[in-house]
């Protein structure tokens, strides 16, 4: 029987071994809301030109991480940037959807609120805009200076405004 290595002053405590950072990394779902300003998102597809049906890869940056009630909500509101990493399927010509989803999107727990650049998505417009995750989908922090912001607080939520 292998014996587990606990630390002497952990024995003291009752401690038990301790799971590497890796073993113990929990997630929380990304979920977004009607105040998550989903005609962000809408307003940068059409820029990009995307239309009605259309499926890419692509960046979002950046996107704003709030937990609210134990719940991780993303907003649009900050982003500046969508990058089309590469089309999967052309569009019909229609107007891009108003209404958003996310699907798939994790976070680990220890990841705090603040500004992301959300890498390797997948983006689609069919009935409703989608964000989707892949397996290489990964959130990387931006610091909040490289999307400086005027903040306007109302009632149940912040608005960030991009200052150019």
């Amino acid at each position: 029987m292998k014996k587990e290595q606990i630390p002497f002053i952990g024995s003291l405590f009752g401690g038990r071994k301790v799971e590497s950072l890796k073993e113990q990394k929990q997630s929380t779902p990304v979920m977004i809301t009607s105040y998550s300003q989903s005609d962000v998102l809408q307003q940068r597809m059409r820029e990009e030109k995307l239309s009605h049906g259309e499926t890419v890869t692509a960046n979002l940056e950046p996107v704003r991480l709030e937990r609210y009630q134990g719940k991780v909500i993303m907003y649009f509101c900050p982003m500046r940037k969508l990058e089309i990493l590469e089309t999967l399927n052309k569009g019909d010509g229609g107007n891009i959807p108003r209404d958003a989803k996310v699907e798939g999107l994790n976070i680990p727990d220890d990841l705090k609120p603040g500004f992301y650049s959300l890498k390797n998505v997948i983006l689609t417009s069919n009935g409703t805009m989608q964000v989707n995750a892949t397996p290489s989908t990964v959130w990387e922090h931006s610091p909040v200076s490289d999307f400086t912001s005027a903040v306007r607080r109302d009632r149940h939520f912040i608005v960030y405004t991009p200052v150019e």
